[in-house]
């Protein structure tokens, strides 16, 4: 079955939150098993398995049992990156909603975000994607009371009106305390609902975005857009290593631990998933240098010696020999005829 996966911005949320009560970012993220310098990647998309043993982690670390609700209510819209900056430039609270709709998987494919009008009310549901391997049917918790306390959050910061709520639904079952779910909603709590909603008052979808920009909101769309059909192609562990080696792959070439770190995920199951897909790592390895050689040589003023550093050859001569078993040419009679 295929895994739901996460973005990384989301990790580095949590890290960065779970700082703030003294928790060491790098011993946290040791402790979930994620690789440190993956937080610089905030656009990469990582499984679930890790991302819940980060929640635990910051729980037990922290000692706050209500981590999840404190975390959305300390939510800073730009932690969601490309989406934040689409949720700014909208021009109403009702087209945030729809954004926020469109976009959900750019940051998490756990989860559908959906909202509709009935009968004078706002149905916000936060629907758990139970057809794919997902951590969040058996711990939601956390993540989706961050989720609706980083509306709540995300509302007052986008609309400068506060939004109260005339109910919260939650599919988990009740804490023993909800006294902090009481103080931030401000409203009735059902727990092991049938779904998990936010019902709100239709008349706060015409309250304008304080910072509402049309051309932006253009720019930005488009962005995502071309993000959101990227990530709509399978993604394959293939595709997920050849991202990361190109990322890397700066002066010198990344080493398949580093690779597999930074994707978290072991060395053997990471070679194991690529066989599987009639694949290597040395192969993704050969393909994506060659890719990047040409994207690099198609502008003619780049030096070929700078190319080959960048690629990780020791030699120019190496990069000569390579580039001509891939093309059949020379480096610089490609070059030439661009």
């Amino acid at each position: 079955m295929k895994e739901a996966t996460f973005s990384v911005s989301i990790v580095r949320d949590i890290v960065q939150y779970a700082a703030t009560y003294g928790v060491d970012a790098k011993s946290l993220c040791k402790a979930a098993g994620i690789e440190p310098a993956l937080m610089e990647m905030p656009d990469q998309q990582i499984t679930g398995a890790p991302l819940r043993d980060l929640w635990r982690e910051a729980v037990k670390l922290t000692g706050d049992e209500n981590f999840g609700l404190h975390l959305g209510e300390a939510f800073n819209v730009a932690a969601i990156g490309i989406v934040g900056y689409v949720l700014l430039n909208c021009n109403t609270f009702n087209q945030v909603l729809e954004k926020l709709s469109r976009y959900t998987h750019l940051f998490s494919q756990g989860v559908y975000i959906n909202f509709s009008v009935f009968e004078g009310q706002v149905l916000c549901d936060c629907e758990i994607v139970d057809h794919l391997k997902n951590y969040l049917l058996e711990e939601p918790r956390h993540p989706i009371e961050s989720t609706f306390a980083a509306l709540i959050t995300a509302t007052k910061m986008l609309t400068g009106q506060q939004l109260y709520p005339h109910a919260i639904w939650f599919q988990h079952s009740q804490p023993n305390n909800i006294s902090e779910h009481e103080r931030i909603f401000r409203t009735g709590i059902r727990f092991k609902a049938s779904t998990n909603r936010m019902i709100l008052d239709v008349d706060c979808l015409n309250w304008p975005v304080l910072s509402a920009n049309p051309s932006l909101l253009s720019l930005f769309e488009q962005h995502a857009t071309a993000m959101l059909n990227e990530l709509s192609q399978e993604d394959t562990h293939s595709k997920l290593v050849v991202q990361a080696i190109s990322h890397h792959l700066k002066g010198e070439v990344p080493s398949l631990k580093t690779i597999a770190h930074s994707l978290a995920i072991s060395v053997r199951n990471l070679q194991r998933e690529l066989q599987t897909e009639g694949t290597s790592y040395q192969q993704l390895l050969d393909a994506t240098r060659k890719e990047l050689a040409l994207r690099h040589l198609k502008t003619t003023d780049t030096p070929i010696h700078d190319v080959a550093f960048l690629l990780g050859f020791s030699e120019p001569s190496a990069f000569h020999r390579a580039f001509k078993r891939w093309t059949g040419k020379t480096p610089r009679a490609y070059q030439a005829l661009q």
